[in-house]
């Protein structure tokens, strides 16, 4: 063999060493980019679980009212105007009341002889035994119904003047001045001023886990931001069949806000408390051949980490968050970010620090 056939014969051998350590080093790179995940893990440890419930409710005031004229007559004038403030006591309308008056006078006249003739009667037949006693108990109920009649009379002119029964805001004139009103018509809107409530309807499913005394968060659509904290002081015992919603009233704060009867509010109600429960996001469970699965970090034989399956039983959930009732343990490292990708006992690397897993 010549020096040219020996070169030759050598660099091809060079050439077929160097491409068969290539294709191993490209295998052996291919069979580890397969087989490792890079995942994030937290720590499993026990928090409060709370699940709430959000409903629509609508401002009111128990003193939202409708008053009515007593007697009849013609409305002289009204002593305020809409939406006037006014205090318990004070003149809202003012009716007629000169034919009251003239009958109170007649009365007064009538009950004035009735008595009289009570009063005379009575003397003679007690101290002289003169008349009969017939005559003496006629002049007496005379006297008692024409005075009866008289109180009536001035019940009916106090009632001429319409009066607020509470510190309100007029809300709306029902008669205009002029107008022939009779007892029953209604002749002013007043709303309470001192007290508004939310009310709202609660699904009957909730009838167990809402009462009085819960707290409840709440706020307006035109007030978003501003969430406030009360307390629900009533809770209806009885569910309305149409929507079959049992209703709740939460009282507002008396100061320091501006409310409007039938103002749209937005309550969150607590349903459910559990104290040390496991809680995770429900995006780091998995349905698996009829299973919920949840992957942890572990070890194989060798100590390289792992991804380690775990069967686990659901208990509540609420948004993301979900109690897991069996198949993790406080101290487990559940693998979060990465976790999509993951079979049982696959290589995978950490990538960051454990932490707490804390629900949201």
């Amino acid at each position: 063999m010549n020096k040219q056939n020996l070169l030759l014969l050598l660099i091809i051998g060079f050439l077929a060493t160097a491409c068969s350590g290539e294709a191993e080093q490209t295998e052996t790179t291919a069979e580890d980019i397969v087989k490792t995940v890079n995942v994030t893990t937290k720590s499993v440890e026990p928090s409060t679980f709370s699940s709430y419930v959000r409903v629509i409710g609508n401002v009111a005031t128990p003193n939202d009212i409708l008053i009515s004229a007593e007697v009849s007559g013609r409305v002289i004038s009204y002593k305020v105007k809409e939406g006037d403030k006014i205090r318990k006591g004070e003149t809202i309308v003012k009716i007629d009341d000169s034919k009251l008056k003239q009958e109170k006078a007649r009365l007064e006249a009538m009950t004035a002889q009735a008595k009289d003739t009570y009063e005379r009667l009575k003397k003679v037949y007690e101290e002289d035994g003169i008349g009969s006693e017939v005559d003496y108990l006629n002049a007496k109920y005379a006297y008692e119904q024409s005075n009866s009649a008289l109180e009536s009379i001035k019940v009916d002119l106090a009632n001429t003047s319409i009066t607020a029964p509470f510190n309100a805001t007029v809300e709306t004139k029902m008669v205009e001045a002029g107008e022939i009103v009779n007892p029953g018509t209604p002749v002013v809107r007043l709303i309470g001023s001192d007290e508004f409530i939310i009310s709202a309807g609660v699904p009957a499913r909730y009838s167990d886990a809402i009462g009085t005394g819960d707290d409840v968060l709440f706020w307006f659509d035109t007030q978003a931001s501003d969430t406030l904290q009360g307390t629900i002081r009533y809770a209806g015992s009885s569910i309305n069949p149409t929507n079959r919603t049992f209703r709740v009233e939460v009282e507002l704060p008396k100061k320091g806000h501006s409310y409007k009867v039938d103002m749209i509010a937005n309550l969150l109600l607590k349903t459910n408390e559990q104290t040390d429960v496991l809680v995770i996001s429900e995006e780091y469970v998995y349905s698996k051949g009829g299973e919920y699965v949840v992957y942890v970090l572990s070890e194989d034989e060798s100590g390289d980490p792992v991804a380690q399956k775990r069967v686990v039983n659901l208990g509540l959930s609420y948004k993301t968050n979900v109690i897991i009732e069996s198949g993790l343990e406080a101290g487990d490292q559940l693998i979060t970010l990465g976790s999509a990708f993951l079979d049982d006992g696959m290589r995978v690397t950490p990538k960051e620090a454990t932490g707490t897993l804390a629900a949201n």
